[in-house]
């Protein structure tokens, strides 16, 4: 199967003065730069859904040339306030990847999204360096050096460090400093996803989801039986809302060979990657446009 189809991926989607409940200081697509997007990808492509998309993967019908589908990663409340309105205005529709969370707290990652604007990454790494013992600091900065060389900065070196490297160790202090220095986690968590009603009311409207994991762990850094609870757990999330078979995300665009047999068993059709292309030999494989990257 070779599959032609331009996926754009994007996360927040909020501007820097959006002082909404539960995003607030966390950086986003300007609504204005969304919709500029929106408009220029309409007058390019040809708009697809998950369904035609689907429809496509298991041989049912072929998607039209230039055909594009939008994504939206987590599931956060800005998609409901920002991106479902404009999308429904233009006759639109967007897969919107949701963690089906295990508990009434943040997933690791964005507990990072909340701490980096209020502590910065500097004050963050030394915080964390001043609890770890002599030998995870020697690894800390070992894999931390190791992460620069390949990150676009130095606060994604710092995240990968502590999302790939000390996730277990780590986690547990972020959520003490969130409510030191910013606030109740469960408040927070509760504010920043979409609620089950906004769900609902996203697919009535044209909207569809897909899996996300349970916790947004790199698949690559966590052990097989975990890959399999964190799919089996997107896929309980979606069976009361969605048609199987499903589409999946995977967290960070982290890879494992046995993610795909694992989706398949778990009823997902397709899973979309971090990787920047347009052509697609496997379905569980399909890369994404970064949208902070593309112009509108």
């Amino acid at each position: 199967m070779m599959l032609g189809l331009t996926v754009v991926m994007y996360h927040y989607v909020r501007d820097a003065d959006d002082a909404s409940p539960g995003i607030l200081g966390i950086p986003g697509l300007p609504v204005a730069a969304f919709h500029a997007q929106l408009d220029a990808l309409a007058r390019t492509y040809e708009m697809v859904t998950w369904a035609d998309v689907r429809a496509a993967v298991l041989g049912e019908r072929e998607l039209p040339e230039r055909a594009c589908l939008l994504t939206f990663d987590d599931g956060t409340s800005d998609h409901y306030r920002n991106v479902f309105p404009a999308l429904r205005a233009r006759g639109m529709s967007g897969v919107f990847f949701h963690i089906a969370r295990n508990r009434a707290g943040l997933p690791m990652p964005h507990k990072l999204h909340y701490l980096l604007p209020r502590m910065g990454a500097a004050e963050l790494r030394e915080a964390v360096r001043g609890r770890l013992n002599a030998a995870e600091r020697e690894r800390f900065d070992a894999a931390e050096a190791r992460y620069r060389t390949i990150c676009k900065s130095e606060t994604d070196a710092l995240k990968t460090t502590l999302q790939r490297e000390f996730e277990t160790i780590v986690d547990p202090w972020l959520s003490e400093w969130i409510e030191a220095q910013i606030g109740p986690e469960v408040e927070l968590a509760n504010k920043l996803f979409l609620q089950a009603e906004q769900v609902r009311e996203m697919r009535a409207g044209g909207m569809h989801f897909g899996g996300h994991s349970q916790t947004h762990p790199w698949f690559d850094y966590i052990d097989p039986a975990r890959r399999a609870r964190e799919i089996r757990a997107s896929a309980e999330w979606l069976g009361g809302i969605e048609h199987a078979p499903y589409a999946f995300a995977y967290p960070y665009g982290g890879l494992t060979d046995d993610a795909p047999p694992l989706l398949r068993q778990a009823g997902f059709a397709a899973a979309f990657t971090t990787r920047s292309q347009v052509e697609h030999a496997d379905p569980f494989y399909i890369g994404r446009l970064d949208g902070e990257e593309v112009n509108g």
